[in-house]
């Protein structure tokens, strides 16, 4: 249960890492400067989340979980990101 655990905030983090090096990404517009390894760090990430959740799940079943978890972070932050930024900047 605990090695389930690490491979989906694994997944959150290396994903969050991977959308971090987008020239365009709206979380910390303008303040990440090292867009390469924040890109290695989360492929790295990524692929360790891979190995442990192959290692708790069949393979089929592991690769559909990290494929859905990447896709959430990657469609609800830069939602969020905008609303925040839009939130801010309302008087």
């Amino acid at each position: 249960m605990i090695v389930a655990w690490l491979a989906a905030g694994t997944t959150l983090a290396g994903a969050v890492a991977v959308y971090l090096a987008a020239p365009h990404q709206a979380l910390t517009t303008g303040h990440v400067t090292h867009r390469r390894a924040w890109r290695r760090a989360g492929g790295a990430a990524l692929t360790l989340a891979l190995v442990l959740l192959l290692t708790v799940q069949g393979s089929a079943t592991a690769v559909f979980t990290w494929m859905t978890g990447v896709m959430l972070v990657w469609t609800v932050v830069p939602v969020v990101a905008r609303w925040w930024h839009y939130r801010g900047e309302r008087p």
